[in-house]
């Protein structure tokens, strides 16, 4: 059974100086599929020493405090804008000061060595290496911290992973995943970011084909890609050069469209939540500023006006 981060991690000892401070410590953990979301914090120094983590790769945010990570050559200073992350394949020392809070990613290494073979549409012969250091201010990290903080959020409201995992986990945990490989330096980061080879007109609507035949269904990039008959790099890369955006930004506005439909079809008394679960959305509120960004009103304005019911 693959270790959790806590398993990892409870073998440690209190540095030097720290001997009479009061140990408190606190873990959270929302498990998924291939991932799990969690929350740490030690109220005293404390080091640790879990040595290679073997079966996954551990992306640390910081909240509060401070840290030293060292991961196999480099060691990072972690502070509120420096995050870490651990190579399963590499030496793990690290400090945590008092009053240390992280939020936690950890990621199945099979699962990432897979998602980066399918984006990259061929076999990777090797371990991905990333740069310990997670610099979370550039603007490709800070993109994909929101989307791993709006996933932490989603997880404390009981919306996804842990015991209430949602019809669209698979696709929540894909994006995670990608946005990482894509925006962390590693040792295939140059494979991400080079030119891939043109998509096809046919191979383009063939995945817009897809997208309309499962628009409600919980379906991901990867599966996108498989019907299109492309690597999931080639199918983005194609979509925003072809139609001015991302697949998951096609296929978003596309549910847009079809909630747009239902709200000017269906009873006025119909519960907003119900078309946006119907159209394929979990998160209402969400929803709704994506709705008003893209018809100017409400969903609920659009059905108290509409002259169709």
């Amino acid at each position: 059974m693959r270790a959790s981060v806590a398993e990892q991690f409870c073998d440690h000892d209190l540095i030097p100086g720290a001997a009479h401070d009061r140990f408190d410590a606190c873990h959270s953990q929302a498990q998924g599929q291939s991932l799990s979301l969690n929350y740490m914090r030690y109220g005293c120094d404390v080091t640790i020493n879990p040595g290679e983590l073997s079966d996954f790769y551990l992306v640390q945010i910081p909240l509060l405090g401070a840290a030293k990570v060292r991961n196999g050559r480099k060691t990072v200073e972690a502070t509120h804008r420096t995050g870490s992350v651990l190579n399963p394949t590499r030496d793990t020392h690290m400090v945590w000061y008092g009053g240390c809070e992280k939020l936690l990613l950890q990621i199945d290494a099979t699962a990432l060595h897979q998602m980066a073979e399918r984006i990259l549409g061929h076999a990777l012969s090797h371990p991905i290496v990333f740069d310990p250091e997670v610099e979370l201010e550039s603007p490709a990290l800070q993109s994909w911290e929101r989307k791993f903080r709006a996933a932490v959020a989603v997880a404390d409201q009981k919306g996804a992973f842990g015991d209430s995992q949602h019809k669209h986990q698979t696709l929540f945990e894909e994006e995670l995943m990608t946005g990482f490989l894509m925006a962390q330096p590693s040792t295939v980061h140059h494979l991400m970011t080079q030119a891939q080879p043109q998509v096809s007109s046919p191979q383009i609507n063939r995945a817009r084909t897809y997208i309309l035949e499962n628009l409600t269904d919980p379906i991901t990039v990867a599966q996108i890609a498989a019907a299109a008959g492309c690597s999931i790099r080639s199918l983005q890369l194609s979509f925003q050069q072809s139609l001015g955006c991302t697949p998951v930004g096609f296929l978003q506005r596309q549910r847009l469209n079809h909630a747009h439909l239902l709200a000017q079809t269906l009873p006025k008394d119909t519960l907003v939540s119900g078309i946006a679960y119907e159209a394929g959305f979990f998160h209402l509120g969400r929803f709704s500023i994506a709705y008003r960004e893209v018809f100017g009103c409400s969903p609920r304005d659009t059905l108290a006006q509409n002259r169709f019911s």
